[in-house]
């Protein structure tokens, strides 16, 4: 009888043990807030918001980015970002208090309009991050068709997989709600300098032939067509 009670005991308390065990949630989503800045009053704006990161957003999981965009449907909008961060990190963000109180006195009347407010989710396994720091980013926003996911994913776990061989820094995003306009994923690739939009020392298509086989690059490419409605391609520019 005291074997049976101890095998019960070990059946009934090993889930709870190796829920005590799991990993703590990942830091990897990232929020962002478009903002549209009085004219003229863009440098005053990007000190005050400075300041306001310094104070409340310098380091951790609420660490916090200021972007400015210059090329694409978008442009002449800032970007404040915060994070990476999980959703259990998020519940001890700065709020209310002297948090809010420096922002409404000394960067919302700066403001003329607050736009779209959204979460992304870094996919660690499909990026690349060759450790340099640069200060702008192309950005592709991608309309996934509705359920073709599956064939999206698998087309960029082969195109990380090219970066990862060539060291190329390349994240992918995913929304982490759906709003129905099309903002499912979002590509990213930064660069330091406009000058490097001339340079053409790495061509993907011979890279991907070379690891897939001859012709799966336009392959691919075809299959690119079937399975995305559309993507906005823009630049931002990081501020601070």
């Amino acid at each position: 009888m005291r074997k049976l009670t101890n095998l019960l005991v070990g059946v009934f308390c090993l889930p709870l043990l190796m829920m005590g065990q799991q990993e703590a949630p990942k830091s990897t989503i990232v929020s962002i807030e478009y903002i549209k800045v009085k004219p003229g009053m863009e440098a005053k704006f990007e000190a005050a918001v400075k300041c306001h990161n310094n104070t409340f957003h310098k380091d951790g999981a609420y660490v916090s980015s200021l972007f400015y965009i210059t090329v694409g449907d978008e442009a002449g909008w800032y970007v404040w970002t915060m994070g990476p961060f999980s959703y259990t990190q998020l519940d001890g963000a700065p709020g209310e208090g002297a948090h809010a109180d420096d922002w409404r006195k000394k960067i919302a009347t700066y403001v003329a309009e607050y736009g779209r407010s959204e979460f992304w989710r870094h996919n660690n396994e499909l990026s690349v991050n060759d450790g340099d720091d640069e200060s702008m980013q192309t950005t592709w926003v991608v309309d996934v068709k509705r359920g073709e996911w599956y064939r999206f994913e698998a087309f960029m776990e082969k195109v990380a997989a090219i970066h990862k061989k060539k060291n190329e820094e390349f994240h992918m995003w995913t929304n982490e709600y759906h709003t129905g306009d099309g903002r499912d994923v979002a590509l990213t690739w930064p660069f330091d300098k406009w000058a490097e939009m001339d340079e053409d020392d790495w061509k993907m298509k011979d890279e991907y032939d070379a690891e897939y086989g001859e012709g799966s690059w336009d392959n691919a490419l075809e299959e690119w067509e079937d399975i995305v409605v559309d993507i906005t391609q823009k630049v931002w520019r990081r501020v601070e």
